[in-house]
Parts: C-alpha cells; sequence; structure tokens
C-alpha cells in the first residue's frame, strides 16, 4: 500500500511538472532587453538551409521542379553575419548613441504588433518602421521558395547586407569620419569568397536591398549629406533596391514600396482588409496627415494645410504633437474617413505616407511626378490617372485650390479610382507568412520586386550576349558616375534635406 501511496504522488508530482513547462513562457520570441535572440534565430535559420545543402534541394534545385522557378531562381550569398543579423544586436544605441530600434525588429523586421485592445479593428498591424526593409527581405528570402543552393543555376544573386542600419554608424555614429568608405568590408568579402559568381558580370547580376532613399548612400561633396556605398566603384554594376531612387539612375537603382504597418498572413486576409475599406462610409473629401515644414524653399505643406483648414470638407492630423510614425492606428484613421489624400513630397520626393493612405483605399494626391510615378514601376502601374490624382505643386504656389479641383470628380468617377488603389494593396503590401511556399505566387511586394529583379538581369543578359562589352560599360559608367548636372524639380526639392535628417530618428 505503501509503494502504492509513493507512485501516485509521483505520477502527480510528474502530472504538475508537466503542466507547469507547458505553461512556462516560450523563450522564442524576441524582446528589446535580448535582441541577441532574433538576431541568433535568423542566422540560425540561414545556416540550417546552408547546412542542409548536401541532404535535401530546394524546389528550385529538385528534379521534379516544374517550370514556376524558371527564370527566377535566386543564389542567396553567406554574408558573415557581421554584415546583417550582428547589426541587430547594437539596437539599443549601439549604431548611434540617440538611436534605440530594438523594437523595431521583432516580429522579425515588422516590429511589435499593436494591442490587442485595437485588434479588433486593425487586425495583422504593427508598428513597423521604414529601415528595417532589410531584415523583412532577409526573412523572405531565406525561405522563398526559388532560392537556389546551386550558383550555377542562379538567375540573379542576392546579397543579405543591412547597409541601411549600418548606414547609422556612418551618419550619425563614431565611423562619421569615414562616410566615404562605408561598402569596402563588403567588397573585400564578395571579392574573397564568391570570386567567380561575382566576376562572371562584375556584379551586373547582383542586387541588394537598401531600407532608407537612395539619397542617404550618395554623397555629392564633402559637406553635404549621406555616405558613398552607391558611388564606390566596384558596386556600381549592382542594382540597389531601394525606398526612393534617383530616376536618372534606374540603370542601378530600382525603388520598391515603403513597408506599411499592414502585414496579412494570407491572401484570404488581405481581401477581407480590400472588402472593409472598400464599404467604409467616408464622411471627408480630402484629408493631410503630416507636420508643417515652415521655412523649407519650395515647400506647399503649409499651404495645403491652411487650404485644408479652411475647408469643411478636408481633415488636418497634425504630426507635430505626436509621433505619427509610431502610431499607424491615427494616420489609419484619418485616411480611412476621406475619399482623397493629400501627398507632398517630405524631405525627398517619396512618403510613406502614399503607401498608408493606399492600404486604407484613400486615393492619393500628388504633386511631383517622383513622387510615385519615375519610382515603383514594378509596383504601380503606368497609367497613374487611374489610380490617383495629379496636381502640379507649382500650381499650388500659384493659388490653385486643391479642392476646387477635387469637386470636378462625380461619385462614380470616386468610387472607379478607390477600386484601383484597392485591387493595388497585393503589389504593396508586405505579407507575413509563415508557409511561404504557399504563396509563392501570390504578388505580394517581396515577389513582385524579388521576380521583376530577376526579368531585369535576364534581360540584361540577353543585351550583354548581343554585344558582350558595350552594355556592361555603359551601365558601369552610368553606375560610377558621382555628379550630374541638376536642374530638375527632384534635386531642387532636396533643399535642406541634410538638416532635415540630423533631426530624423532612424
Amino acid at each position: 500500500m505503501r509503494v502504492w501511496r509513493h507512485g501516485v504522488r509521483l505520477c502527480v508530482c510528474l502530472a504538475l511538472l508537466i503542466l507547469a513547462i507547458r505553461a512556462f513562457p516560450r523563450l522564442e520570441a524576441p524582446t528589446p532587453k535580448s535582441p541577441l535572440s532574433f538576431s541568433h534565430k535568423l542566422v540560425e535559420v540561414v545556416v540550417h538551409t546552408a547546412a542542409t545543402e548536401e541532404a535535401t534541394a530546394t524546389k528550385a534545385d529538385s528534379e521534379e521542379a516544374d517550370s514556376s522557378c524558371e527564370g527566377r531562381r535566386i543564389f542567396m550569398h553567406e554574408l558573415p553575419s557581421s554584415f546583417n543579423t550582428d547589426l541587430l544586436a547594437k539596437c539599443n544605441r549601439g549604431l548611434a548613441d540617440w538611436i534605440d530600434f530594438c523594437d523595431h525588429w521583432l516580429n522579425e523586421g515588422f516590429g511589435k504588433r499593436i494591442e490587442e485592445s485595437s485588434s479588433s479593428s486593425f487586425p495583422h498591424w504593427y508598428a513597423t518602421n521604414n529601415y528595417l526593409l532589410e531584415v523583412i527581405f532577409h526573412r523572405r528570402m531565406v525561405t522563398y521558395p526559388c532560392r537556389t543552393l546551386i550558383p550555377s543555376k542562379a538567375d540573379a544573386f542576392f546579397i543579405p547586407y543591412y547597409g541601411g542600419l549600418e548606414a547609422l554608424e556612418y551618419l550619425y555614429g563614431e565611423k562619421k569620419h569615414l562616410s566615404d568608405t562605408q561598402g569596402a568590408s563588403l567588397i573585400n568579402w564578395l571579392k574573397q569568397n564568391a570570386t567567380e559568381m561575382w566576376s562572371r558580370y562584375n556584379g551586373a547580376d547582383h542586387f541588394m536591398v537598401l531600407g532608407r532613399t537612395s539619397w542617404d548612400f550618395f554623397r555629392q561633396n564633402e559637406s553635404s549629406w549621406g555616405t558613398k556605398l552607391l558611388q564606390q566603384p566596384e558596386l556600381a554594376s549592382v542594382t540597389a533596391l531601394v525606398l526612393e531612387k534617383m530616376p536618372w539612375k534606374a540603370a542601378v537603382q530600382e525603388a520598391v514600396p515603403y513597408p506599411t504597418s499592414f502585414h496579412p498572413p494570407s491572401h484570404a486576409a488581405l481581401q477581407e482588409w480590400m472588402d472593409k475599406v472598400r464599404n467604409i462610409n467616408r464622411t471627408a473629401l480630402f484629408s493631410f496627415v503630416g507636420a508643417p515644414r515652415p521655412g523649407k524653399p519650395g515647400d506647399i505643406r503649409m499651404e495645403l494645410i491652411e487650404q485644408c483648414n479652411a475647408s469643411a470638407r478636408c481633415t488636418f492630423t497634425d504630426c507635430t504633437g505626436i509621433s505619427c510614425g509610431k502610431n499607424p492606428q491615427v494616420v489609419l484613421s484619418a485616411f480611412m474617413d476621406a475619399d482623397f489624400c493629400l501627398q507632398p513630397r517630405g524631405d525627398t520626393p517619396t512618403r510613406r505616407s502614399a503607401f498608408d493612405s493606399m492600404i486604407a483605399g484613400c486615393i492619393p494626391i500628388f504633386f511631383h511626378k517622383d513622387s510615385a510615378y519615375t519610382q515603383y514601376k514594378w509596383h504601380l502601374p503606368g497609367d497613374s490617372e487611374s489610380y490617383s490624382v495629379f496636381i502640379d505643386e507649382r500650381d499650388i504656389q500659384r493659388g490653385m485650390k486643391v479642392e476646387d479641383t477635387l469637386k470636378k470628380f462625380t461619385q462614380e468617377q470616386i468610387v472607379s479610382l478607390r477600386e484601383r488603389v484597392i485591387s493595388l494593396l497585393p503589389n504593396i503590401v508586405y505579407l507575413n507568412v509563415s508557409s511561404p511556399g504557399e504563396v509563392s505566387d501570390i504578388p505580394d511586394a517581396f515577389n513582385l520586386s524579388v521576380n521583376g529583379m530577376a526579368e531585369k538581369v535576364n534581360s540584361w543578359k540577353v543585351k550583354q550576349h548581343s554585344c558582350p562589352h558595350c552594355f556592361l560599360e555603359r551601365r558601369r559608367m552610368e553606375g560610377a558616375q558621382v555628379h550630374r548636372q541638376r536642374g530638375d524639380a527632384t534635386v531642387k526639392g532636396r533643399v535642406n534635406h541634410d538638416s532635415n535628417h540630423s533631426q530624423q530618428q532612424m
């Protein structure tokens, strides 16, 4: 009997222990206090994928693979972690002594999830920071279904380099005096460790993602803003996917959408959101979300704010008192209430706000061609009038009233424009997929970017074969060009860009 009692007690203790273990919180989710957890987790995924090369093949390399990966096989260089994930360990003022971005790389680069109290209204929403685009792309590329482990099969080569995060050291931190040298270590590694792949086309079949605008990597002179990453002669043929490109650098720069705060896990969840914004009741004709920029030459924000405040059909959300970038619910609510959303230039011609407004089903109004039309050719259609309204900023400076233009649109025209905007959501959203293979053919922003890059490289190779040296030489010369006669409005609009960035976080 005594033995039986001891046995029962032992069973009870074991059961309680099992329940306690199951109830104990899992340690997989990183927190700002443990920056290495996600870094090591991502590195482990990459290393594990590479370690299985001999044992198993990816879909792109399997014998039974169909034609779905034809022409879009990507090889990802296995860079040392010092070029990417190690930078995340410096998130707490390690790259610049006033910048803490530890919250931003949570959830594999999407940021902290919006609190549950708001989740019923805004499901699948995160506090996403633009500059973590490099992490988002890296995470997706690790499990990209057309990623090949055999370099000779690759159509293009991806360099998982967090150049935008590393740039913080050169723009604000201890390496500020070395800003001309950013990229030198990367170039040396590629030459020494990927010699055959790199030298075959001098990097012309390679691409990298930079979570900033191209202006941050194109320093014009010793007193101007930026590093010289995109001016390194050895990188002159590499395509940089950036948030904003210099339109005259189209051979070596491609613009990809700013990541918004909306990252649905599936196409079904995205479709549900599209239905929501399609049917919502909007009470304002137009809206502006932003902060005034007094004293900035050529800026029309103050005029737009005054027009908005003077109209009973416009709502203005002032981002001076609140950080709109950290409060996506505020921004979204304002955009979901309006038919049209004003999108003047920011520090540079493009704004993340343009994509935020489109996610809300709000028709963007652009005031400069370089704010969208010359930028996102893989993601936005060429018939810009089908999804947006253009008003030249010079007309605003001459006294044109935005409301007078918008009142000319009939309700049927507004509905048609909005429907086109909503139809573009799959092109500009970065899905948060747990099983990437299941959505490999769904056109989200990542897939369109990678497919666009593969098509670009393949097209370049065709031209290269027809003239083995002339096309490559032209591209190299274009990429290495440092100065350009700058008389267009894009460059003129960049006045005070340096001073604005000195005040900008991340």
